[in-house]
């Protein structure tokens, strides 16, 4: 039977990107301060995990305006003697490296005076990045995404390295997929620091052996970019075989250093359940506030709060289902394999 979804994905996979570049020879800006476990198994080609599905609703979504509402708008709308370079059909990739980055376009001044773009003062002979992304309109940006602000300082590192070009700025600019006319803009400034922060993490990613060089950072992060990671259980197979077998005793310097690991986690431990207490208590608050003055909603510059109601998940009732005699078993699997830590101090 011919449904139209499948109809939509066999013209996805039809259409997607083909990239000039090989991506695999090095780490591009949007991954590079992403999870570097993650990256390294994509860089090794890994199929992905059982089940996984690769959800492409949001990359074509991007593409689209892209190529059918930025770039066309914003060649139609700049001035006379203002250039948009690198983009739609002309962009372009730089690579050097390990690293790489394909920008959404880089707008010069050929004119003989200043051209000022969203606040921005251009000078003749300057120029300035954008970068497009459409974004979830549930989503409340107060500032642009910590992993975009890491991509604009890539490309504005590579530009001005490999090119005549000298970007000081990258205007981010985000479009709602819902209602494309609602637009946030925000400025991103260069940062050699970061620049070279992101050098040296595609360095590292190269140059690994095997997963377990690299930090699993998704987890260390608290595990959300875990969610959506094509390598979730070979990941958490990696870490399980390289736990140790054996119990050996250390060197009296081995013990220093593990004591002194031990005695910043506990410090850690200890912080952390402070802070959790403290947020719980200011959140606990705040909505003690709002039923106060009956509103669910307060928005103001740089922040709003909203307070509602929030269905419970559904589940089964096991006991219950074992009690009317329902065999469950055929649909039970087993989880990923898991590591555990177990610290306990004396007083």
């Amino acid at each position: 039977m011919t449904t139209i979804k499948a109809i939509f994905d066999s013209y996805a996979k039809a259409t997607e990107k083909v990239w000039a570049h090989d991506r695999l020879s090095t780490v591009g800006a949007s991954g590079v301060f992403g999870c570097l476990r993650k990256g390294w198994f994509a860089q090794q080609e890994t199929p992905h995990d059982p089940g996984y599905v690769d959800r492409y609703g949001a990359k074509k979504r991007g593409d689209l305006l892209e190529a059918h509402w930025f770039v066309p708008a914003l060649l139609q709308g700049l001035p006379p003697g203002v250039e948009l370079l690198w983009a739609g059909e002309n962009q372009r990739t730089i690579v050097d490296g390990y690293s790489s980055a394909t920008p959404d376009g880089l707008i010069v001044n050929r004119s003989n005076q200043d051209f000022v773009i969203e606040g921005i003062t251009v000078p003749p002979g300057g120029c300035i990045g954008v970068e497009c992304k459409s974004i979830d309109p549930r989503v409340d940006l107060a500032e642009a995404k910590a992993e975009h602000i890491g991509q604009v300082h890539v490309q504005m590192g590579l530009v001005r390295s490999c090119t005549e070009y000298r970007p000081e700025v990258v205007l981010v600019v985000y479009i709602d997929a819902s209602f494309i006319d609602d637009v946030d803009v925000f400025p991103v400034r260069f940062d050699q620091a970061v620049y070279d922060a992101a050098r040296q993490r595609a360095v590292t990613l190269m140059m690994a052996e095997h997963a377990n060089a690299l930090a699993p950072e998704g987890k260390v992060a608290g595990g959300k970019e875990c969610e959506h990671c094509p390598y979730r259980s070979r990941c958490a197979a990696a870490i399980v075989q390289a736990i140790p077998k054996d119990e050996k005793p250390l060197r009296d310097d081995d013990m220093a250093a593990i004591a002194a690991l031990v005695t910043a986690e506990r410090a850690a431990d200890a912080a952390k359940k402070a802070s959790a207490a403290a947020h719980s208590e200011a959140q606990e608050k705040i909505k003690a506030f709002l039923r106060a003055k009956n509103t669910r909603k307060v928005k103001d510059k740089g922040w709003s709060v909203a307070y509602s109601s929030v269905s419970g998940k559904t589940s089964i009732d096991i006991e219950a289902a074992q009690a009317a005699g329902l065999d469950l078993s055929p649909f039970q699997k087993e989880g990923d394999p898991f590591e555990r830590l177990y610290i306990r101090t004396s007083n």
